[in-house]
């Protein structure tokens, strides 16, 4: 589990800061894509979509770094993530001829590599399970080792005079006469 905490949450490290990088340097980062913003439309579009969608995902992969039972849906998105990004470029890619192939490749191996580590902490942690916690019962105080009487008809509690005293013969019961 520890593995994939570490790639939860390096991945959200790395997608929170580009989310910032993308709200405060918008046209700085549209540059290094080869975008030009011409419309204050499309600056609000990059903060959006490029900043608070990684925003939410980072957020997402924190929240789900935090247990056991969220972390391997979180992979598997991460994973679904990376790879539609990387099926994406690679289409684009293709459309256009591989005219770009020099553009974006390291973001294009990045993913892929993320995207791989992403699987191999979901398959660690498919592979060996946490081990369920023990159950503790409470303990419990028996007064006396024997099992216990069912009650019967004529059977009272037992004062304190009674404890220090021999046990009587036989119950009282109702119809017998008393010895007083």
């Amino acid at each position: 589990m520890r593995f994939a905490r570490f790639v939860l949450i390096i991945q959200a490290v790395i997608m929170a800061g580009l989310s910032l990088a993308y709200w405060l340097r918008p046209y700085e980062m549209a540059n290094l894509n080869g975008m030009l913003l011409m419309e204050s439309a499309s600056v609000s579009h990059m903060r959006v979509y490029y900043g608070g969608l990684q925003l939410g995902l980072a957020l997402f992969l924190l929240w789900a770094a935090r247990a056991p039972e969220r972390a391997r849906p979180a992979l598997v998105m991460l994973m679904i993530t990376l790879l539609a990004l990387v099926l994406g470029r690679l289409v684009s890619l293709w459309l256009d001829g591989g005219a770009l192939i020099g553009f974006d490749l390291v973001s294009l191996i990045y993913r892929v590599l993320a995207a791989l580590l992403a699987a191999a902490a979901w398959l660690a942690i498919r592979e060996t399970p946490e081990p369920e916690p023990e159950r503790i019962e409470p303990p419990t105080r028996r007064l006396h080792d024997e099992a216990p009487q069912p009650f019967r008809l004529g059977d009272g509690p037992v004062s304190d005079e009674d404890i220090g005293a021999e046990a009587p013969a036989a119950p009282f019961r109702r119809g017998q006469e008393t010895s007083e």
